[in-house]
């Protein structure tokens, strides 16, 4: 792939070429030998198409569920959770009704809303860890998550506590070693 400097005659796939736009520059690679044709085809991709299909079949029976989920709780996540309760349920062989009557009890109780954990996840600030990329800006929502606060393990701590104090000995032992060979020239 190579990163093009001027702004090139055209955008897409012509003779071995394909040239695209991306964060706000001009890329360019080889032509992909690989077609629609081949993936539907070749048994290659036989495992791939088998999981196409399941999902072509589930997503709609998803969407009926997900549609008796009151607005607040709607999120992609709980979609995307639904979806693949309904994929596991196809790929045992239940029928359409009863994984919409099963999932429908579970995500939508009869008083017309989901159960609220006990206590809701605490919100914690972290940077991110991706570096940053020209024209993609970095906004306050990446950097804030639902995450509840665990505590760590005692096991995890006392080893922490052990670590930090090793450091702290070996930065002693380096420091009066060089002042020791500083003195002996």
């Amino acid at each position: 792939m190579a990163r093009l400097t001027s702004i090139p005659p055209f955008t897409g796939t012509r003779g071995p070429v394909t040239i695209y736009y991306m964060f706000g520059k001009y890329y360019m690679r080889s032509r992909s030998s690989l077609t629609g044709e081949r993936v539907k085809t070749d048994p290659v991709f036989y495992s791939m198409m088998k999981y196409a299909d399941l999902m072509a079949t589930a997503s709609p029976i998803a969407s009926k569920v997900y549609a008796w989920v009151p607005l607040q709780y709607k999120s992609r996540k709980l979609f995307n959770k639904i979806n693949g309760e309904v994929m596991t349920w196809l790929k045992y062989g239940w029928a359409a009704e009863d994984i919409i009557g099963y999932l429908t009890q579970k995500y939508v109780p009869p008083y017309g809303g989901m159960q609220l954990p006990e206590e809701a996840p605490v919100t914690v600030l972290r940077p991110s860890y991706r570096r940053s990329r020209p024209g993609v800006s970095r906004s306050i929502r990446s950097l804030v998550k639902n995450i509840p606060f665990a505590e760590p393990s005692l096991e995890l701590r006392a080893w922490r506590r052990r670590d930090k104090e090793f450091k702290r000995e070996l930065y002693k032992e380096r420091l009066q070693r060089s002042a020791h060979e500083a003195l002996a020239i």
